[in-house]
């Protein structure tokens, strides 16, 4: 804060947190108000619509003047949106949760993680977070002061010379740098940004490690919908009892409603009430229509969301191809998410200046190294959108890099 800028009072106020940590999105998100021609592939939404019966659901719902379902909800969520969501975990991971003491319906995941951080993590407690991996967890672990160790994330073995596998979570470096001394571990399976994934296997290894160190796990699977080589594993089925597990998810991802904010944390009921007692003074609840809306519709998306699966699917199978051909860009398939973490480091090394070269030929990029040191040389690009628009960033992406388009 400069001083010339504020007055007496405010010269007294203690910045709690640098504008400099302010996310690139942020600026990306104004830049393209500024220029709607800007195609962008950069803010993680599912850009594609939600399921038409759930939005006539909330219409009919936001209509209705004599069950006023705009009200305040419990702080812990709708009884009825938590068995649903219980239904839904039985369904999609094949394991059981007490929807009325293991559940927490909160404002998107993130608020989900930041509750489970502020209630997990203590000043000078000792944190192990993945590289490359989403900025606001590692922000948020900063801002609680937690003392941050990362783990790398790998790339699996390719038979291409010159070129590396899917990047992959890597259990046996979890294994290796956990010990006693850390307070929290966080697995994001699939990543945010990488696509990479942990195995059934992997996670076998990683609980064990956890509960062997008394090292509690946060486990974000905000992104488990979109998964591409074979069934989803999670980390519940592991620890069904949440001893050493909490579980941060949301369904904007899976139902394409971001802006709806709706998510929630499943963990032991002790943990979950001390997560519910924090929540009721910074949101008081979770977005009532939301609520209401999903838990009625929930037990019939199984259909939209093989349809929003296969949507992204084809459309990374195809991107990849394209970006491939680039010279000088490695893009290796993700394991599962809905984004393409390509290296442009061939072409160019620097991150801001690889998303300023692209942002000048219309296409909006997450930068690489946003989400830590290996993400360098690499940027960020959701597929998840219809096709026609992941055709034209392509096309500028090839434009902006090559001699022309292709």
């Amino acid at each position: 804060m400069e001083e010339h800028d504020v007055g007496p009072a405010l010269r007294r106020v203690r910045a709690l947190v640098s504008e400099a940590d302010r996310s690139p999105m942020g600026a990306m998100k104004k830049i393209m108000q500024e220029n709607p021609d800007i195609v962008n592939m950069a803010i993680g939404e599912a850009n594609f619509d939600p399921p038409e019966r759930l939005v006539e659901i909330a219409q009919g719902m936001l209509a209705d003047r004599v069950d006023r379902r705009s009200l305040y909800t419990s702080t812990r969520g709708l009884p009825q949106m938590r068995r649903a969501v219980a239904r839904f975990v039985e369904r999609t991971f094949a394991a059981s949760v007490d929807p009325d003491e293991s559940v927490l319906m909160t404002v998107g995941g993130t608020e989900a993680l930041y509750l489970a951080i502020k209630v997990l993590v203590a000043p000078g407690e000792k944190v192990l977070l993945p590289d490359p991996g989403w900025g606001p967890c590692a922000a948020m672990m900063k801002r609680q002061g937690a003392v941050i160790h990362y783990y790398t994330l790998g790339r699996a073995q390719t038979p291409v010379a010159g070129r590396r596998g899917s990047w992959t979570v890597d259990a046996e470096a979890i294994v290796a740098a956990l010990d006693p001394t850390f307070k929290v571990l966080v697995v994001n399976s699939p990543s945010n940004p990488t696509g990479a994934m942990l195995t059934a296997d992997g996670w076998r290894r990683v609980m064990e490690a956890a509960k062997a160190n008394d090292v509690l796990v946060i486990s974000d699977e905000v992104y488990h919908t979109y998964s591409y080589v074979g069934d989803y594993a999670g980390a519940l089925p592991l620890d069904p009892s949440f001893d050493n597990l909490v579980v941060i998810n949301s369904f904007s991802k899976t139902l394409a409603i971001m802006g709806w904010r709706l998510g929630f944390a499943m963990a032991h009921p002790w943990l979950i009430r001390q997560m519910d007692v924090y929540k009721e003074n910074v949101s008081a609840c979770s977005p009532s229509i939301a609520q209401w809306a999903v838990s009625e519709y929930l037990d019939d998306s199984a259909g939209y969301q093989r349809w929003a699966h296969s949507l992204c699917r084809e459309n990374m199978e195809k991107a990849v191809v394209r970006l491939d051909a680039i010279p000088g860009v490695d893009c290796p398939p993700p394991q599962g998410g809905f984004y393409l973490f390509p290296d442009f480091s061939g072409v160019e090394p620097d991150s801001a200046a690889l998303a300023e070269r692209l942002l000048r030929g219309g296409v909006a990029v997450a930068m690489g190294d946003a989400f830590g040191p290996h993400g360098r040389g690499c940027a960020r690009l959701l597929v998840s959108a219809y096709w026609g628009d992941v055709d034209k960033a392509l096309s500028r992406i090839e434009k902006a890099l090559t001699a022309g388009p292709r």
